[in-house]
């Protein structure tokens, strides 16, 4: 099967774990950190047997740099997750989704100014577009 299409059903899967995830986390009502805290536990505990076994393991082991740039990520993700939750408190679930399209044009400019990534004249069209969409859903 072709990379591309896996990626795409992996990313289906994903976003609809995620849309049926974040209602249960609105209706439980859980404090953030209370809610930040069980989901890293019960992640850890399915997820470290298979990364212990994996290359992705022994390459962070042998490369230190690798396991500063990890702990860099899990703390920009831990924040942002933190106000994803806290966000349950501000606006309903189909808003707050909303703002998932953004994610992509974010973590381009992120790309442009820390990895010197090139943005493309698709790039600021796909911006326009998700803006406009986002206007038109919020208005």
């Amino acid at each position: 099967m072709d990379k591309t299409v896996i990626g795409i059903i992996l990313m289906t899967i994903s976003m609809l774990a995620y849309a049926v995830g974040n209602p249960i986390l609105k209706k439980a009502g859980f404090n953030p950190f209370a809610t930040i805290i069980i989901q890293v536990a019960v992640l850890w505990l399915v997820i470290l047997p298979f990364f212990i076994f994996s290359k992705s393991f022994q390459d962070i082991l042998s490369h230190k740099q690798n396991l500063y740039l990890l702990i860099l990520a899990g703390i920009t993700n831990a924040v942002g997750y933190y106000l994803l939750v806290k966000s349950f408190t501000y606006l309903p679930i189909w808003q707050i989704n909303m703002f998932w399209a953004l994610i992509p044009l974010f973590g381009g400019i992120a790309g442009y100014f820390l990895l010197g990534e090139t943005l493309t004249f698709k790039f600021f069209i796909g911006l326009i577009i998700v803006i406009i969409g986002l206007f038109i859903a919020f208005k």
